[in-house]
């Protein structure tokens, strides 16, 4: 693959009008309100079982972009689906998201403590659509005590942004191309 280019990130008041609303996504779906990022904490979150992932959480400004937004979503009131929007130079995007594509290939199973609520996560690789410049797929198989998920995550890089597509995995294909047209019809 050719070198990624530095760009100069698109601010949230750019990325916000290019995510997913419910008009976008059609009938059944619901807009979850809005949360404040900023205020969200994970000190409470550890990884064990994988050394990769262990290491990339240790240094948090490696997982972090200069810009994120977010929009969640529920489908008849039981399915999920959320859209993540980054942004920052290509090469950050790209060399960050290549970083936790290799750590979930050396670990396909791992635990992650939330509190005190330890949950087994299987991860394996799945063929995304080929959509953007650089594309990442997921199936994560998350089992808590007494309940078990099943999700699907892709990741397309396009330019100096990210889309972050993660739910059930129906709808996580379903809609990947529409929240892909609209980041990319901004390019």
């Amino acid at each position: 693959m050719p070198p990624v280019a530095d760009g100069k990130p698109a601010s949230a008041g750019e990325l916000q009008p290019l995510l997913l609303s419910a008009g976008d996504l059609g009938a059944n779906y619901t807009q979850k309100p809005a949360q404040d990022e900023s205020s969200k904490k994970h000190d409470d979150v550890a990884i064990s079982g994988c050394p990769a992932l262990d290491k990339l959480g240790a240094s948090s400004n490696d997982l972090k972009f200069a810009t994120k937004v977010t929009a969640d979503f529920t489908y008849d009131f039981s399915s999920d689906l959320s859209e993540e929007l980054h942004s920052d130079s290509p090469r950050k995007l790209s060399a960050t998201f290549r970083a936790v594509d290799k750590a979930y290939g050396s670990c396909p199973t791992y635990t992650m403590t939330a509190g005190s609520t330890p949950v087994q996560i299987g991860v394996s690789k799945v063929t995304p659509p080929k959509l953007g410049d650089e594309q990442f797929g997921y199936l994560l198989t998350m089992s808590f005590p007494g309940k078990t998920i099943v999700a699907k995550q892709f990741v397309v890089r396009q330019g100096n942004k990210a889309l972050l597509l993660s739910g059930s995995p129906g709808l996580v294909e379903k809609n990947l191309k529409t929240a892909y047209d609209k980041l990319a019809a901004k390019q």
